[in-house]
């Protein structure tokens, strides 16, 4: 049996999460304390996308009615990966007649926030511990069923983990390209400024029409950058880059500097990530 995590609408992840999740036919449930929600013992998994960067996860069935009906008690245990946590409810919202929101703290841990959006059928949601552990689980829907029930991914992030990545990492160079889509030649100054207000590159360029001008790769440090441009010595516009890491779900925006005939907008941008 494979399943897919949905596309979540109040997804919490920086990119979405792919996973391929083969079940055997002699898997049996475990139930927690509190019968909410019942691991799936897998026989095997594969990742489509992303999958190294996870730190673990589980497969799931959740009782969606009994996990209303804890949170509007005020207190919900939850048992994710073998551990068990009480989430304190202190704010709930009833969006629709089957559409629920619910949040609180995990007893126990600073700064600890839990997030559960219920539908009359479907669940997502978090739990992020906070203080001491540092660590968030984050619950999807598959697309798949497991003996009629709806089956959840629960996977986890730890941040001290996600920090000692990231700080192996380099940050991925910054890159203009230049763009003359008028019939006219113009001239161009460009200078980039970084979040010190210091200038970290300046060029003059003289472009012919159609022509297309690549810039260098310009090595940055994380955080904005700020490009401020001067057409034909007359019209300035200024326009705000993010330097990121270089990795899968994320690098530095490229500014694409459109030239153009429109006088009231003769210059436009676009930015994209690689």
């Amino acid at each position: 049996m494979r399943f897919k995590i949905l596309a979540a609408a109040m997804l919490i992840l920086l990119g979405i999460v792919v996973f391929s999740v083969y079940s055997g036919s002699s898997n049996e449930d475990i139930s927690d304390d509190n019968d909410i929600i019942q691991k799936i013992e897998v026989n095997n998994s594969s990742f489509l996308e992303f999958s190294k960067d996870l730190d673990d996860f589980e497969t799931v069935t959740l009782d969606i009615d009994k996990l209303r009906k804890a949170a509007d008690s005020g207190h919900v245990f939850l048992r994710l990966m073998e551990e068990e946590y009480e989430i304190r409810i202190q704010e709930a919202s009833r969006y629709t007649e089957d559409e629920y929101f619910y949040a609180g703290p995990v007893v126990g841990y600073n700064e600890s926030r839990a997030d559960l959006y219920l539908q009359k059928n479907s669940f997502c949601g978090s739990v992020g511990l906070g203080k001491p552990r540092n660590v968030t689980y984050n619950i999807r829907p598959a697309d798949e069923k497991y003996n009629g029930k709806t089956v959840y991914i629960v996977f986890m992030q730890d941040w001290e983990k996600e920090k000692e990545k990231m700080e192996k990492m380099e940050i991925d160079p910054l890159q203009f390209f230049l763009i003359n889509s008028d019939f006219k030649k113009h001239v161009m100054s460009i200078e980039i400024f970084d979040f010190n207000n210091k200038s970290v590159f300046k060029e003059n360029y003289t472009i012919d029409p159609e022509e297309k001008i690549s810039s260098p790769k310009i090595n940055a440090e994380m955080g904005q950058y700020r490009y401020e441009m001067i057409l034909d010595n007359k019209f300035t516009f200024e326009q705000k880059i993010q330097a990121d890491y270089a990795a899968d779900v994320s690098s530095s925006e490229t500014l694409d500097i459109y030239i153009s005939d429109d006088p009231e907008n003769p210059v436009t941008f676009g930015i994209t990530v690689a």
